[in-house]
C-alpha cells in the first residue's frame, strides 16, 4: 500500500515539474514576442504553450502550417522547424550558410536548432549538419 502510494505521489510530481499551459502572444519573453514580429508576422500562430522545469521556463509557438519555434526562459531561439519555408537566412549565423550555401547549392535550411554551443540545421533534402562553434561542421547524417 505504502509503494503503490509512493508511486501515485512521485507520477503526481513529475507530472507537475514538467507542466504545460497555453498562453498568449503578449505572455511570451518581449524578446520572444519581437523576434515573431519581425521574422514571422505573416504567419498564423495556433497555440502558444509555456512548459515549466526546475530549470526554468521554455516556450513552443506552433503555427498553423505545423512550423514550430521554441525560445528559452529570456526568450532567446532554441530550434525553428519551419514546414513550407526556408529559415531566414538572418536569423541563420553566417558561417552555416556560406557552407550550405557552397556545398549544398539547391536546398533550403528548414531546421536550426542551439545544442549547447553547436548549431544543428536540417535542410531540405533531409541532410542534417551539426556545426561546432567555431563554424566546423563536425557531422553529417
Amino acid at each position: 500500500m505504502k509503494r503503490k502510494f509512493l508511486m501515485l505521489t512521485l507520477a503526481l510530481i513529475a507530472t507537475l515539474a514538467a507542466s504545460a499551459a497555453e498562453i498568449t502572444l503578449k505572455q511570451l519573453p518581449q524578446k520572444a514576442q519581437e523576434f515573431i514580429h519581425q521574422y514571422f508576422a505573416k504567419d498564423q500562430i495556433r497555440t502558444i504553450r509555456q512548459h515549466h522545469h526546475r530549470s526554468g521556463n521554455s516556450y513552443r509557438v506552433l503555427f498553423n502550417d505545423g512550423s514550430k519555434i521554441n525560445f528559452d526562459a529570456t526568450g532567446q531561439w532554441t530550434k525553428i522547424k519551419l514546414r513550407n519555408d526556408s529559415i531566414p537566412v538572418e536569423i541563420i549565423p553566417e558561417y552555416i550558410t556560406t557552407y550550405v550555401w557552397d556545398a549544398y547549392p539547391d536546398v533550403m535550411i528548414m531546421s536550426i536548432e542551439t545544442e549547447g554551443a553547436a548549431k544543428e540545421v536540417e535542410l531540405s533534402d533531409g541532410t542534417e549538419l551539426t556545426f561546432n562553434p567555431k563554424g566546423d561542421v563536425v557531422k553529417i547524417d
